[in-house]
């Protein structure tokens, strides 16, 4: 009988993910044109800014934070209140024009922005500028903090700790 299911630790090419865990991504998330520019002025006549959650299909941490924060909570309910946030695929073909103007694929952007693994969350300010960049999962908690930093406006005195934008302790 296991004969007949196939082989059982079969090699994989080189590259392919393993232990990928499929997800949906949250119905609440702003569709978008993929035009930042358009989209920053849209938060910003709503007093809110744009939180881009850069993911990767089948990225177990992609899932795990989308399930944790995205999905029911707290802080599902202050991304919805604040937050106009964007979808995009690092490795994905749809075009996106910048802040700037100039345009790229998804995966170009993500190249652009030196996204380093996913979930990676950029997140920027009414002007369009880059504020916050969180590369990797974060803990509900985690952040949270980074909310409260982005929401409050606290890059505005504070800024973050780095020249690529990457805040990794948030108090």
């Amino acid at each position: 009988m296991l004969a007949a299911a196939g082989p059982t630790g079969a090699a994989t090419e080189p590259g392919e993910l393993k232990g990928g865990v499929a997800y949906t991504l949250p119905q609440w998330f702003k569709p978008s044109f993929l035009d930042l520019r358009q989209d920053v002025a849209e938060a910003r006549q709503r007093g809110r800014h744009v939180m881009m959650f850069l993911h990767l299909d089948d990225c177990p941490y992609c899932a795990r934070m989308l399930k944790e924060s995205f999905a029911s909570g707290d802080n599902r309910d202050f991304m919805q209140k604040h937050f106009d946030v964007i979808a995009v695929n690092v490795r994905g073909s749809l075009e996106v024009r910048w802040i700037d103007g100039a345009t790229y694929t998804e995966m170009g952007l993500a190249g652009h922005l030196k996204i380093r693994g996913t979930p990676t969350i950029v997140f920027l300010g009414q002007d369009g500028k880059k504020v916050l960049q969180i590369n990797g999962y974060r803990d509900p908690r985690a952040l949270r903090a980074a909310l409260d930093y982005v929401q409050g406006k606290r890059y505005l005195s504070r800024p973050c700790a780095d020249e690529t934008g990457e805040q990794t302790r948030l108090r």
